[in-house]
Order: structure tokens, then C-alpha cells, then sequence
């Protein structure tokens, strides 16, 4: 799969681009269901899509600029040539989230209920950009042996033109975008059916709770699948994408055990 599906008009249209939007459309059809199903309006969730969808689009271009500022430190004009690509899924997932919060503070609506009926939508839509990350061969496992026949296990054959420096005559890496992808989707699966059971009984969960859950478990994938990617920086501790959901695994666990147990005052 190359980096760039097509090109019109001298524009050329992003492989990874597609990817995202299809991420999108899935996660937005996911939690079109999921109000549906709670029996809540339509209406906050176009809302929050029409608002929510430029704001992650900033945020995905400030988190690439951010973490690739070297590339832009002396053509600081390039910061703004989005069509060049240069998208960060999770900053745009971050500038969503604080879509939710700003319009629930607007509208004077409970962001914690929100989030927890878009909590699915978002591990999907996670699911989605993890498999196409897998298509492109953007992220890498660690390599396997050279001597590791081809008899159609589970590993990912990587073309010359991808492999990194020091790694040329390695053919098959960890499909680690792959693993994540599967791994998610059971997390999916796990947070949706936590969904129907509490909205079947009534809510017996603090809101917000589910949320955390979610955010937690997917973190903590993105966690564990870390020591298996190959890492550029050898001599790095732990790595920026494994700091950062570590982190975030320590700050949902803070905040479920916040809310469960500041339970009476919190149901809606």
C-alpha cells in the first residue's frame, strides 16, 4: 500500500489520510448506535460532530508539528501545508475529548454521560486506524529471525523501501500494528458489552466510569504492545508513545478509583 493513493488536480490524496477519515466515518456510525440505542438525541451528537471534527483536525496537525518540530524549526511556513500530510491520531482524538467537555459546559449537559456512550465509538475507530497503520507498513515489531520461513504464520513481511538503517536484510518484523488492532477490538467488545449491561440495569456505574475503563484498557495495550515495537532509540528508557500511555493508565486508574468511590453523589 503506498503512501499516496491517488493525486488530483496536483493535489495528492494521503494513504494515511483515508485511513483516518475511514476511522472517522466508523467511529461516527459506531456512536450514532450507541445513542440510538440509550434512546438519547441525535442531536448533541451532530453537534458535537460538526464542531468536534475541526477542532480534532487542528489538534492532530499541532500533535505531528509537535512531535516532529525539527523538521519544521526553519520552515515554520510548511506548519500550516496540511495537504504535505502530517496528521496525529490520538491529538485528534484529544481535541475531540475537549470538544465534549467545552460544549457540555456550554450547554450545561454531563460530560462524563457523554463520554461514556462515545467511549465505544472511540476504541473502533482505534481498531480502524490500527489496521490500516498495518496495511502501510507505518509502524514496525521487532524483526524476526532471517532464517524464519515463509509458512504463513502470523508475521509481516516488510518491502525493502520501508525498512529502517541496520535492518535491510531482515524480510519478516512483529506485525505489531496488527496485534493492536485485535487486542482493541476485544477491548471493544469488552466496554460495549459493559455498555448494554449497565444501560440494561439501569446504570449501576458512576458516570464518566465506563470512560475511564475504556481509556485505561486501551491504554494499557498500547502499553504492553510497546516493548514489542522497534524502537530507533535504543538508548531511550522508554520511549515517547510508551511514556505517554503508561501515563495515561496511572491517570485513568486514578480517576476511576475517584469516582467509584465518590459513587452516591454522582449517578445521573
Amino acid at each position: 500500500m503506498g503512501l499516496i493513493a491517488w493525486e488530483g488536480l496536483g493535489v495528492p490524496i494521503y494513504t494515511y489520510g483515508l485511513v483516518v477519515f475511514a476511522a472517522v466515518l466508523v467511529g461516527a456510525a459506531c456512536a450514532w448506535v450507541s445513542v440510538r440505542l440509550r434512546k438519547e438525541r441525535t442531536a448533541p451528537l451532530l453537534d458535537l460532530l460538526v464542531y468536534g471534527l475541526p477542532v480534532a483536525l487542528v489538534f492532530a496537525r499541532a500533535g505531528f508539528v509537535l512531535h516532529n518540530f525539527a523538521q519544521y524549526a526553519n520552515h515554520l511556513a510548511e506548519i500550516f501545508f496540511v495537504w504535505h500530510g502530517g496528521l496525529s491520531f490520538y491529538g485528534g482524538m484529544l481535541g475531540f475529548f475537549l470538544t465534549v467537555l467545552g460544549y457540555s459546559l456550554v450547554h450545561g449537559v454531563s460530560a462524563w454521560h457523554w463520554l461514556d456512550l462515545l467511549v465505544p465509538a472511540f476504541v473502533l475507530a482505534i481498531v480502524v486506524y490500527e489496521l490500516g497503520i498495518f496495511g502501510m507498513q507505518l509502524t514496525m515489531g521487532t524483526p524476526l529471525p532471517a532464517d524464519v520461513p515463509n509458512d504463513h504464520t502470523l508475521m509481516e513481511y516488510i518491502e525493502y523501501r520501508y525498512r529502517p538503517m541496520g535492518f535491510e536484510n531482515m524480510l519478516y518484523f512483529q506485525p505489531i500494528a496488527l496485534y493492536q488492532a485485535g487486542l482493541q477490538f476485544a477491548a471493544f467488545l469488552v466496554v460495549t458489552l459493559l455498555a448494554i449491561i449497565d444501560a440494561h440495569r439501569g446504570r449501576r456505574w458512576p458516570s464518566g466510569c465506563l470512560f475511564i475503563f475504556g481509556l485505561g484498557l486501551v491504554a494499557a495495550i498500547r502499553f504492553g504492545c510497546g516493548f514489542f515495537y522497534l524502537n530507533s532509540h535504543p538508548e531511550t528508557l522508554l520511549p515517547l508513545g510508551r511514556l505517554l500511555s503508561g501515563g495515561a493508565v496511572l491517570v485513568a486508574l486514578f480517576l476511576f478509583i475517584l469516582r467509584w468511590r465518590s459513587r452516591p453523589r454522582f449517578f445521573y
